[in-house]
């Protein structure tokens, strides 16, 4: 369950800005919200939905986000030694670029309540600190770590429940490295269920817009039910599909498309790899009145239709358990009433059975889910100052609107911020 992430210095960034799952306002029962079973946070949002202008920063988020996960999991195993810390601090501002980017992020794994941050810059990890709230129990501080770089000494301060070895995992821990992720190589029982989180519960699917078919190709290869589920996900959209069929095919290095990060295809050739084995997916059409099915590559199909298939796996595992999933761009290439449905997945209690804690962080422009897939403390804007250039999130609560106030009129009506101020055009400005 995510509670909250929080970013400074990052980008458009420059002050701390929170994206928040905790409700504003005190309830017990709530469709759009569930009961966590944590008296810290006994609920949490099912969905946060952030809107603004092209360019606000919305984006720039997620892919906030997406480091904190790849640095989590990866930065001790993948990371070559000297290899630069992708920073990306506030460039509008000389203090700023001078100062490490701090980013902070809270949740609940197996019962607990954690709260970790840590702080980089292009060099090193400068701060990275982690507190536990365990299921009935009082604050815990788990680990301080701090860099002086007056000095180039590096504290270390771990608590008193921390047990294990200690010494080794600070040994182990290069200055460019997270400790937690360190540790919890090393079989921490009291770290890595943090890194945990991030590799079982977190799933961030799209940033900057684009998606990837792996997740649900992966799903249905071989698995007759799986395959069933997303074929009936891509039905109920009113897609006419009668069969899936994955296949395995051979691809160079330099015919990939997208091409991968620089990194990646650098570590593939270090491994001897001239070609990438990846696997396809085709979608069969059977027309009315036919008797051949017909099969069409996943590219051949139109946008929308790609991006759904790419979705429905990781919608499916979202669902099935209780993860939590982050997408950039949700309703890019897709029908209005389609991501609504999407949203509505997820952002409502399922009817008859036990209430699912699967959450949603999306991007959206579409403002057709603030008609009802959206409750209005679930949405945020995000808007960038036109002097400084720096980015700032703000919840649609913080603007009152009423309980029956049409929320996309308002919003596109700029009533609450977060949309492009256009120039007019007309006879007198054409020269």
């Amino acid at each position: 369950m995510l509670i909250s992430f929080a970013v400074t210095n990052y980008a458009c960034f420059k002050d701390r800005q929170e994206l928040t799952l905790v409700p504003p306002r005190k309830t017990d029962d709530d469709e759009f919200s569930f009961d966590t079973g944590v008296p810290r946070v006994p609920r949490l949002h099912r969905a946060a939905a952030l809107y603004g202008a092209n360019a606000s920063g919305k984006s720039r988020l997620i892919q906030a986000l997406a480091f904190v996960d790849s640095f989590v999991i990866g930065s001790s195993a993948r990371r070559q030694t000297g290899e630069p810390i992708p920073h990306e601090p506030f460039r509008f501002d000389a203090e700023c670029r001078a100062r490490p980017t701090t980013f902070e992020i809270s949740f609940v794994q197996a019962g607990s309540l954690y709260e970790y941050g840590f702080a980089v810059d292009g060099e090193r990890v400068q701060e990275e600190w982690l507190l536990q709230w365990p299921a009935g129990g009082r604050q815990r501080m788990l680990l301080d770590r701090e860099h002086d770089p007056a000095t180039g000494e590096e504290s270390w301060t771990f608590g008193a429940s921390v047990r294990g070895e200690k010494r080794a995992w600070q040994a182990s821990t290069r200055p460019d490295t997270l400790l937690v992720s360190t540790a919890a190589q090393l079989n921490s029982e009291v770290f890595a269920p943090v890194v945990e989180w991030f590799q079982r519960t977190l799933r961030v699917v799209s940033t900057g817009g684009l998606l990837l078919p792996a997740g649900t190709i992966a799903m249905i290869d071989g698995n007759e039910r799986a395959t069933d589920r997303v074929l009936k996900m891509l039905r109920d959209a009113d897609i006419a599909v009668s069969s899936l069929r994955t296949r395995k095919e051979s691809i160079g290095l330099d015919d990939l498309r997208p091409s991968p990060p620089a990194v990646m295809l650098r570590e593939f050739r270090e491994a001897g790899h001239t070609t990438l084995n990846l696997w396809e997916a085709d979608l069969g059409h059977r027309p009315e009145g036919c008797s051949e099915t017909f099969f069409l590559d996943l590219d051949e199909e139109s946008d929308g239709t790609q991006r759904l298939f790419a979705l429905a796996g990781p919608w499916l595992s979202v669902l099935d358990n209780d993860l939590v999933v982050v997408v950039d761009e949700l309703d890019s290439s897709m029908h209005s009433h389609l991501t609504e449905a999407l949203i509505r997945r997820i952002n409502s209690r399922p009817l008859g059975g036990e209430d699912r804690r699967s959450q949603l962080v999306a991007t959206l422009h579409d403002t057709s889910p603030m008609k009802g897939a959206l409750d209005r403390d679930q949405i945020w804007l995000v808007d960038k100052d036109a002097a400084t250039e720096a980015s700032s999130l703000t919840p649609l609560s913080a603007f009152r609107p009423r309980r029956r106030e049409p929320l996309d009129r308002g919003y596109l009506g700029g009533r609450y911020g977060g949309v492009p101020v256009i120039a007019e055009y007309g006879p007198a400005s054409i020269r």
